[in-house]
């Protein structure tokens, strides 16, 4: 085995600038793979302790909250995209309805009542856009159930989700109806 020989400084000084050379590209802004690959995670996931775990790690100067604030706005986006967190309210008929999407990619369900009814839809998506609606409610002794399908509008201030849903009042003799609700959504914090 032959030992490596530095012949001088000229050597040397090369060796240095070799391995300095990735830091020194790091520092002057260069970007780090390992922090670009923890934002694309999180990115995906919309989920930003991913970020906030690399970072602990790498030691990245800054407050806890300043930390959280910077991973929430790379990680998630309010009012756009497909896997942020929505406030749901507004009217179905003449029940007033609410709940919560932490994900419009993921199950939800919005609930509520008025007239001495109430009322569950259970949304199941087929992607950000839309999916299908179903619901069961009741009261006073009736029972009533349907399904169709939702459409979701994003803007920059949250945006709506429009639904149409065919139902039957479940007692004998009892009729069916379709119905289309707008409901508002509000862009809230992850969940």
């Amino acid at each position: 085995m032959k030992a490596l020989r530095i012949a001088g400084p000229v050597t040397f000084a090369w060796l240095a600038a070799a391995l300095l050379l990735p830091q020194a590209a790091m520092a002057q802004g260069a970007p780090d793979p390992r922090e670009e690959a923890a934002k694309a995670a999180c990115k995906a996931k919309s989920d930003p302790s991913i970020l906030l775990n690399y970072w602990k790690t790498a030691r990245v100067a800054g407050t806890a909250a300043e930390l959280e604030n910077r991973a929430k706005a790379i990680c998630v986006t309010v009012g756009g995209g497909s896997s942020h967190s929505y406030q749901i309210s507004g009217n179905a008929g003449p029940m007033k309805v609410s709940g919560t999407a932490c994900s419009l990619m993921k199950p939800f369900t919005v609930k509520g009542g008025g007239g001495g009814m109430t009322i569950e839809f259970s949304y199941t998506p087929a992607g950000a856009g839309g999916g299908k609606v179903a619901y069961t409610g009741g009261g006073s002794g009736v029972r009533m159930a349907g399904a169709g399908s939702y459409t979701v509008t994003l803007d920059a201030k949250g945006g709506t989700l429009r639904q149409t849903h065919t139902g039957k009042v479940l007692i004998v003799g009892g009729g069916t109806a379709t119905h289309t609700d707008i409901l508002k959504l509000t862009p809230i914090p992850p969940c």
